[in-house]
């Protein structure tokens, strides 16, 4: 985890309002150079509701999302992992860029990648199938 801190304190921030979540990217040296995830992520993420201190990064290359998921032991996922400890999501920018339905999940948009990730938050578990199941719940209140 100590690793990871250090990861984040040198990865690019994405400004956001100050009352919304704080979104990092990793693998590139600039914002733009991932704008293809992070627009549509932040509007995914205003959709969907998550609380004002979350945080989220995007993992913009292939390299830093086998990073963070070696890091994280969560190699069974293609698309995002959520450590509610941390209050923490990592997703895969590349979900931005595959046609849709995604392939290798359930979920067919990056949106219901995020929804099931949400989902996380409700059960207050790492248990998929109880996340899946939250995730289509009333909207958060924060």
């Amino acid at each position: 985890m100590k690793t990871l801190l250090l990861v984040l304190s040198i990865l690019t921030l994405f400004v956001t309002p100050a009352n919304a979540q704080k979104v990092f990217v990793a693998g590139t040296k600039t914002v733009a150079e991932c704008e293809y995830a992070v627009r549509p992520l932040v509007s995914d993420v205003d959709a969907i509701g998550f609380p004002s201190d979350w945080t989220f990064v995007v993992a913009c290359t292939p390299d830093m999302w086998d990073y963070f998921r070696d890091r994280a032991d969560a190699r069974a996922t293609q698309t995002a992992f959520t450590n509610l400890a941390g209050r923490i999501t990592v997703v895969n920018g590349a979900i931005y860029l595959q046609p849709l339905p995604l392939r290798g999940t359930l979920h067919r948009t990056p949106r219901s990648v995020l929804q099931h990730e949400r989902g996380h938050l409700f059960c207050n578990c790492g248990d998929e199938w109880k996340a899946d199941h939250s995730s289509w719940m009333r909207p958060l209140k924060f």
